[in-house]
């Protein structure tokens, strides 16, 4: 396994930021690109639980979302997929809106926990 392998999965499990990570070199970049890491919903509610907790900010939230689910590197483990991408997307709608509330923190993780679709979720309730 290669060390920036290590390193962003570090990364999606929130113990390094993605800002101090070295400048990734061509056979690593296409290693990963082949062999993406895989992202769990249990890596997702991590970071909403660390949230909720105060230990991270709406920032660093953000800031992992847009590297993990926007980078080429990452995959989401298959019977996660539909979860997890309905949540990503209501977050980045939220944060389009400027602000998430812990009600809309919850709902999320009772989707994940539960492997269901937001919109499924919410329906038309938002």
């Amino acid at each position: 396994m290669n060390q920036y392998r290590q390193l962003l999965e570090q990364v999606r499990d929130l113990k390094l930021k993605e800002e101090d990570m070295p400048s990734v070199t061509y056979d690593e970049e296409t290693d990963l690109l082949e062999n993406p890491i895989i992202l769990t919903r249990q890596h997702v509610i991590n970071l909403l639980k660390r949230y909720k907790q105060e230990r991270l900010s709406l920032d660093d939230v953000f800031d992992w979302i847009h590297f993990i689910w926007f980078s080429d590197f990452f995959i989401c483990k298959q019977e996660d997929a539909d979860s997890i991408a309905s949540i990503i997307q209501w977050l980045e709608e939220l944060e389009e809106d400027g602000d998430i509330i812990d009600n809309e923190i919850d709902y999320c993780l009772d989707a994940l926990e539960s492997n269901k679709q937001v919109e499924s979720w919410f329906g038309d309730d938002l």
